[in-house]
């Protein structure tokens, strides 16, 4: 993989939002591309401040193409540099006509017949799981585009396979046009998996301790969502299988999953600018959450229809 020099690309007229970092409109290839820079890191247990940079464009340009390999409609990313940083250019997926209408724009204008499992009224920054869910199932807005439901439940995984703790509502949505017409946004802002901001010491630590790296992998980590006012664990409510949908996301994806992890694999080791141990690491992680969740809970919901059926029969 040849990383692209971004150098000497003037920047647009456009103007791209979003708070996780800087972000660069340019012309490439005739194309409209984001360029996302790394965000900045200060070290405060040092004495004199020093400043690194997140792994976050290298992040975002494998969790894209892991969706990509998975097959689903994802924005095109590219990796590369500019003014000494390593950038992911990310393509701008919007035609003249068209509008992005974020989750938490949708969710805002909403006015439900129902509380948060916290007992809170919704509001478009609010991650409960259960007012996200009845908010899709019965937003008006929503009512037209088909799919949302399916689309929420298979980020819920495969943002899970990566480590990405942050889809939150205002990184996914709807595209209309002027004539009304609706469609679900490509994937877009997966920056945020694979323990973007980690060193490599800190990887190399939990390489070498079972239980720590197991508890980092899906044991005790956390995602956005809450239930009850708390952070849910991915990979337990998968494990859980309390939700059909998210069931029917994991019947969906794991299949594809056990297909293409060696190419998943083969992806994170074509990063040139990957050191050997985050290499190691993102793909040790990807293939524990693979056999270790995905695949047990897999068989489970399988074991549980086939057996539901034999009962039928009867």
């Amino acid at each position: 993989m040849k990383l692209i020099d971004f150098n000497g690309y003037n920047q647009n007229n456009k103007m791209y939002g979003g708070s996780a970092g800087r972000k660069t409109g340019i012309v490439y290839n005739g194309e409209n591309y984001i360029l996302k820079y790394p965000g900045n890191l200060r070290d405060r247990n040092m004495k004199n401040i020093q400043l690194s940079y997140s792994n976050s464009p290298v992040c975002e340009y494998i969790g894209s193409h892991i969706y990509e390999l998975l097959g689903f409609d994802v924005h095109d990313t590219l990796l590369g540099v500019r003014n000494d940083k390593i950038v992911v250019a990310c393509k701008d997926f919007l035609n003249a006509n068209e509008q992005l209408y974020e989750f938490d724009k949708i969710k805002v204008t909403f006015e439900p017949h129902f509380l948060d499992s916290n007992g809170n009224e919704t509001n478009g920054t609010g991650i409960d799981l259960y007012e996200i869910c009845m908010t899709i199932r019965e937003h008006p807005f929503l009512k037209n585009v088909d799919g949302v439901m399916e689309r929420f439940w298979d980020m819920f995984v495969v943002d899970a396979l990566m480590g990405n703790t942050d889809r939150n509502n205002g990184n996914w949505g709807i595209i209309i046009d002027n004539m009304g017409n609706k469609r679900i946004a490509p994937v877009y802002d997966n920056g945020n998996c694979l323990n973007n901001k980690w060193e490599d010491e800190r990887m190399q630590g939990l390489l070498s301790d079972k239980n720590a790296f197991l508890a980092e992998a899906y044991r005790a980590r956390r995602c956005i969502f809450e239930l009850n006012g708390k952070k849910i664990n991915p990979y337990h409510l998968i494990q859980l299988s309390e939700y059909p949908e998210c069931d029917e996301a994991v019947k969906r994806i794991t299949p594809r999953v056990g297909e293409k992890l060696a190419d998943i694999c083969s992806l994170i080791n074509e990063v040139p600018v990957l050191s050997d141990v985050k290499k190691e690491f993102y793909t040790e992680v990807i293939q524990s959450r693979y056999k270790e969740v995905l695949l047990p809970a897999y068989n489970m919901i399988i074991d549980e229809e086939l057996s539901q059926r034999k009962g039928y029969s009867r």
